[in-house]
């Protein structure tokens, strides 16, 4: 150490003296005073320690940090998994299904019940046929009358432009206030599918006095919307079991 701060002044005879030679005295003195810092980080135990540590577990305290995410991966993966496998096992997987059978007992057709199948369009004339009877038609027989307009709001949707429409049309002409001047009795003549959902009536309407006089014969034609909902209420079961529905309808009068 001693011949360490010694050294620039021997370097400083040997120099000599003038600017040039402090500085080059100068460059001397911090390079010795750098190879001194370092060879006492060489010796320091502390720092000799430090690097030993970095040295042998670093590598192992990296590695234990990545398996630790690896690990924390691994069980939201399996918290995900567990929770998919519970939901979809909670889902039925009965499928019912209908069989047909012949008169004797042997199996003439499967299908799937959930699966609702075509109405025959025999089927939607009838019930079109009635929809309009019950509609047009004016009875003095009140629980008739009451019957009629029951099956009638049986096949308008809530909210369709039809309920709206009939809703209007039977506060303008209360069936029941009617029925003490005349009463009228309603004969459907035609009905025609215009498309899968459109269908074109046509009815004679013949209007009776109190005393059974004919005072109106007119002819009325109407264009129906018709869609197709299976009921799933109890009172709408009894009435409209095959979910026949009138969604929009427009009639005139035919001249």
């Amino acid at each position: 150490m001693l011949k360490s701060l010694t050294s620039p002044f021997l370097a400083l005879r040997s120099l000599g003296t003038g600017r040039a030679a402090k500085a080059r005295l100068s460059q001397v003195v911090t390079a010795t005073a750098a190879a001194a810092l370092v060879s006492q980080d060489k010796l320091n135990p502390y720092v000799e320690a430090r690097r030993e540590w970095n040295e042998r577990y670093s590598d192992y305290i990296k590695q234990a940090h990545h398996w630790r995410i690896v690990a924390l991966i691994c069980a939201v993966t399996a918290v995900i998994s567990v929770g998919g496998v519970a939901y979809i096992g909670a889902q039925s997987k009965v499928v019912p299904y209908v069989v047909e059978v012949d008169k004797l007992g042997a199996a003439a057709a499967v299908t799937p019940a959930d699966r609702t199948t075509t109405v025959d369009p025999r089927v939607i004339k009838a019930y079109l046929a009635r929809f309009v009877a019950d509609w047009r038609a004016v009875t003095v027989d009140t629980q008739a009358q009451k019957g009629a307009i029951g099956r009638v709001y049986a096949m308008l949707p809530s909210g369709s432009l039809a309920l709206d429409k009939l809703n209007a049309f039977f506060k303008a002409h209360n069936p029941f206030a009617l029925a003490a001047k005349r009463s009228v009795d309603v004969a459907v003549t035609n009905l025609l599918p215009i498309s899968d959902k459109t269908w074109q009536l046509e009815w004679r309407e013949v209007t009776r006095d109190s005393r059974g006089e004919v005072i109106g014969n007119i002819r009325m034609k109407a264009s129906v919307i018709v869609g197709i909902t299976p009921p799933t209420d109890e009172r709408l079961i009894l009435i409209n079991p095959l979910g026949v529905y009138v969604t929009d309808l427009n009639w005139s009068q035919q001249l």
